[in-house]
């Protein structure tokens, strides 16, 4: 069973299939709402579906996460980092403000 329709392993049953569908839809909507509250409160969601974990996929799987992991790190450590670059305009005027 899958979580989502466009899931790259998502097989829909063939009996009941509008049951099956609707119930799909509905778990997106509340996966959104969800991720959508995480975004919010300052994590990042990382998705990873069983068919991923094959003997054949796990590797590449896992560097995705890992790339994932660190991208959201860096932007964790630049969010809370002042910039090297930046400067009080008080402190440094501008040229044209010193009668160049």
């Amino acid at each position: 069973m899958c979580e989502s329709l466009d899931s790259p392993c998502c097989k829909i049953p063939t009996s009941n299939r509008e049951f099956w569908v609707a119930k799909i839809k509905r778990n997106q909507e509340r996966d959104q709402q969800n991720y959508n509250i995480l975004y919010e409160n300052g994590w990042r969601v990382i998705i990873i579906w069983e068919c991923q974990l094959t003997t054949s996929k796990i590797e590449h799987t896992m560097r995705e996460v890992e790339v994932l992991l660190n991208e959201n790190l860096l932007a964790l450590y630049r969010k809370h980092t002042p910039s090297p670059y930046t400067f009080d305009e008080e402190t440094f005027p501008m040229a044209a403000e010193e009668g160049l």
